[in-house]
């Protein structure tokens, strides 16, 4: 009996090089208990005609004011780098390798590339941080040699109807709470 080589291909991410830069994660969700949705402006937001870098502004949201968080991109400049400080092998992962990040998803979850695969919902949540504080206990394995460079960029619709582009790194806003955070 022969047997096709489609049924033997291993699934998962194809090998690949490690994503070209800038490196966009589109419909990036907003955060951690944070979902796209009614927001209100903790603080002055200028708002923007593109999420592009040669954009200009077209609107301010006044602190206090309502707008709705529709979608956005992560746009990553440079990746993080991880380096393993021990084995994992249910992840095929091995002290001294290094995985490089690209846009964090939430819940310890990021865009990833290592060993020639990107896979773009990883837990990464055995990581430390540089400064040793996130993972904790025997469950790390990781650290974070250099956080990379991303910015996150959110569309908004005014309450006029008109949309436009946040910087959300530099806003602030409480946002509707996402259903699966208690």
């Amino acid at each position: 009996m022969l047997v096709s080589p489609a049924v033997c291909q291993v699934h998962g991410p194809k090998l690949m090089s490690a994503p070209s830069l800038p490196h966009y994660e589109w419909k990036a969700g907003p955060s951690e208990c944070c979902s796209y949705g009614q927001w209100s402006a903790r603080k002055q937001v200028v708002v923007y005609n593109t999420w592009k870098q040669d954009r200009r502004p077209i609107a301010e949201i006044a602190k206090g004011d309502t707008v709705l968080g529709v979608t956005g991109v992560i746009i990553t400049l440079r990746p993080g780098v991880v380096r393993m400080d021990r084995d994992l092998p249910e992840d095929n992962l091995k002290r001294g390798d290094t995985i490089l990040t690209y846009g964090y998803g939430g819940e310890g979850f990021s865009a990833v590339w290592f060993n020639g695969r990107y896979y773009s919902d990883f837990d990464i949540s055995f990581t430390r941080w540089p400064d040793g504080s996130g993972c904790g206990g025997a469950h790390c394995a990781a650290t974070y040699v250099d956080l990379g460079k991303n910015v996150w960029r959110v569309q908004v619709k005014l309450k006029s109807g008109r949309t436009g582009w946040v910087d959300i790194d530099n806003a602030g806003f409480d946002c509707k709470k996402a259903p699966d955070c208690g």
